[in-house]
């Protein structure tokens, strides 16, 4: 028998009528080549994975990406529902939470030691060998910020769940909490995702219409998507072949992808064809794409000897991720709002300033202590 006609790259074979992407070599069957490709966002140089169906997934979405079929979701959905309600205060002694924006976590064990006088807090925060002051961070949900040590949440509640971290919520309960005060989901299609953050989380009021009439209408795609892919898994794993996966996209639908364009994506980020993907968190990148209305997480970065000046905000900020500590100036102002604490948070394009209640050298006409 003759040998297989090759592309110049090794990449694909001709049949005789079609050029298809080359089967892998015998010492890479089962595995999967990714040569700087990308996964979820992280580029992967020189690494060979196994025949995951989570990777493989990812990394066919990566492709889809790349063709323009899914959108990257950076950016969050927002929801019907009312955020998680933190205590208006703490005092000295309470043990809390810090997000770390080093990290990029929220870290335990930490403990109020002072509360100053413009109601920002310092906080002690335990390292390996040391404990780290932080002179001034206030209540909040973002980097920076501190939260209560015990979570809102206990197994058995239904929420939102901002999966995989993705930009998209999806209902699900919780199943347990672990040691670290993240929590195992169960997602109402089946789908579990453990080690889930809190501040990924959100309540969920199942006799709001509003909610349910959201729930309905991602379900709605959901399954729809779901029962599509269900005609190729006939034994019911919940993954199908990247074969089959390349057929859809070639044959199907009201505009197929070119076969050639395909090979291209497929062969470039090392997928092989009897790889597995799991469909199910396909549909969740696809059907969560497609989200509207979307409003960007922008960092909080406490400030003080605050005023305004020309529609801007100056001040001293402890901790600006890209300028550090100290003198700021902000891009124009959009808005402020004032909570209970009439703590200020005074937006602006890129990043919202927190005012602590006397944090201001000249005080805004509308602060409330001026009522």
């Amino acid at each position: 028998m003759s040998d297989p006609v090759m592309s110049p790259d090794g990449k694909f074979m001709w049949t005789g009528s079609e050029w298809v992407p080359a089967p892998p070599s015998s010492e890479d069957s089962g595995m999967i080549n990714m040569q700087d490709s990308v996964i979820a966002g992280d580029v992967v140089r020189n690494t060979v994975i196994n025949n995951d169906a989570e990777a493989v997934t990812n990394a066919v979405v990566s492709a889809l990406q790349q063709m323009g079929m899914i959108k990257p979701q950076n950016e969050v959905k927002s929801l019907p529902t009312e955020k998680v309600i933190l205590p208006q205060s703490f005092n000295v002694g309470d043990h809390v939470e810090y997000h770390s924006p080093t990290n990029a976590r929220w870290l335990d064990r930490c403990t109020v030691v002072a509360v100053n006088d413009d109601g920002t807090y310092r906080i002690e925060v335990p390292k390996d060998n040391f404990v780290e002051t932080k002179f001034a961070v206030v209540i909040g949900t973002s980097p920076g910020t501190i939260r209560p040590a015990s979570t809102p949440f206990k197994p058995g509640d239904r929420v939102f769940v901002n999966w995989r971290d993705m930009g998209h919520y999806y209902p699900g309960t919780i199943s347990k909490e672990n040691y670290d005060h993240s929590f195992m989901i169960v997602y109402d299609d089946g789908d579990v995702e453990d080690n889930v953050e809190w501040g990924l989380i959100e309540p969920l009021n199942e006799n709001s219409k509003e909610v349910q009439d959201y729930i309905n209408q991602d379900s709605a795609a959901e399954i729809e998507l779901v029962e599509a892919f269900n005609v190729f898994d006939t034994n019911n794993s919940g993954t199908i072949s990247a074969r089959e996966y390349f057929k859809i996209l070639t044959e199907m639908g009201d505009d197929p992808l070119s076969v050639q364009e395909v090979m291209s994506e497929f062969a470039e980020i090392g997928i092989g064809l009897d790889s597995e993907i799991d469909y199910r968190a396909l549909v969740k990148f696809m059907s969560g794409s497609d989200s509207t209305e979307k409003s960007k997480i922008k960092p909080e970065v406490v400030i003080r000897d605050a005023r305004i000046s020309g529609g801007k905000l100056k001040g001293y900020a402890y901790a600006h991720p890209k300028l550090g500590e100290g003198p700021v100036k902000s891009s124009p102002i959009i808005n402020i709002t004032y909570d209970e604490r009439a703590t200020a948070r005074v937006q602006t394009k890129n990043t919202v300033y927190v005012v602590g209640p006397t944090g201001w050298t000249i005080s805004p006409d509308n602060h409330p202590f001026n009522n």
